[in-house]
């Protein structure tokens, strides 16, 4: 590049930021022989790198206009691909927190992950993903280009809030209803937000029972028949029900439908944070607040498994770290 031999230049061997970065003069300097080598991509009679980008990094290039796209779709078609072959983040589904709140980096990554979540899974799990809403629908991804599929997801319908109840609801409703196996149940519901698990988990259904009038049994005097002789007045009082008691109910009622198992719901909050990444669990919920490239790198490479050591680990990693000696 530096001796302007762009005839020359073997885009086969550039890396994958490099591309990124440098399509646009690849595009003016060399416009019909790097068209040539996307195409002969798209055939499968060459090869574009990908493993240095992350999937938002990736889906950022589609507002580039210099080549409409193409090496986007090509470089999130590798990585589908790559990650296809190891297994990772296969049957796993995706709620997506498309608020206007999310707005910049945490929506990036929240319509990246969210599709590439939906890609890698198997029927009838693939191509679909969970809106973040009192009332969550679980859709299949509408669109032919990256583009299109990326910009679907944006338009979802979302709220302040989503009802994990019935997520699991739309989960079970699903596996019955296609004779799934425990082994094709989803393994685990990822949700991507910018809030934490306690703000975003809504009940709509709160637990109800009925008590009488005042908090205890009016007596009435004479009449026929009740308490006192005359009929007892109830009325609905509506209190609120915790995760712990939903979470119990949705294990109750995968049991009865034959699975052992529930999915386990790892709950990200994607919002910018100045602190170390920090994971935490609750019952049936692994909860990870804050986000770094190496966080999400983690993800990815662990198929969705993020623990506290690896994110202490991620924390120490730096060079100032390593001239430090632990005396026990």
């Amino acid at each position: 590049m530096s001796a302007r031999n762009w005839n020359s230049l073997p885009y086969g061997r550039v890396p994958s930021v490099a591309m990124k970065n440098y399509k646009d003069l690849f595009v003016k300097h060399d416009k019909e022989r790097f068209q040539e080598y996307l195409e002969k991509v798209k055939a499968g009679k060459a090869k574009i790198a990908a493993g240095a980008l992350l999937p938002h990094e990736i889906i950022a290039q589609l507002n580039d206009d210099s080549d409409g796209g193409a090496v986007a779709e090509l470089q999130w078609a590798r990585v589908v691909e790559d990650m296809s072959k190891k297994g990772k983040l296969s049957n796993c589904l995706a709620v997506c927190d498309v608020s206007g709140s999310m707005s910049g980096t945490p929506m990036e990554v929240c319509v990246a992950l969210g599709l590439l979540v939906s890609e890698l899974s198997e029927e009838p799990w693939k191509g679909k993903v969970i809106t973040f809403s009192e009332k969550p629908e679980l859709h299949l991804v509408q669109g032919e280009t990256l583009q299109e599929k990326t910009e679907f997801i944006r338009r979802m319908e979302w709220g302040m809030s989503t009802n994990f109840y019935k997520v699991f609801d739309k989960i079970l409703d699903t596996a019955v209803a296609n004779n799934l196996t425990e082994d094709q149940l989803i393994k685990r519901v990822f949700v991507f937000s910018d809030m934490e698990f306690h703000q975003a988990y809504a009940n709509p259904y709160p637990h109800r029972h009925y008590a009488p009038y005042g908090g205890h049994f009016p007596i009435y005097g004479g009449g026929g028949g009740g308490f006192g002789g005359s009929e007892v007045e109830e009325e609905e009082v509506l209190q609120p029900r915790s995760w712990e008691t939903d979470y119990q109910a949705i294990q109750r009622k995968f049991g009865e439908k034959g699975y052992s198992r529930v999915p386990e719901i790892v709950f990200w909050n994607l919002r910018d944070s100045s602190a170390t990444p920090v994971v935490g669990t609750q019952n049936g919920v692994a909860l990870v607040s804050g986000f770094s490239k190496n966080l999400l790198t983690m993800f990815m490479d662990g198929g969705g498994i993020v623990n506290p050591e690896d994110v202490m680990g991620l924390a120490i990693a730096g060079e100032e770290y390593k001239k430090l000696v632990v005396f026990d």
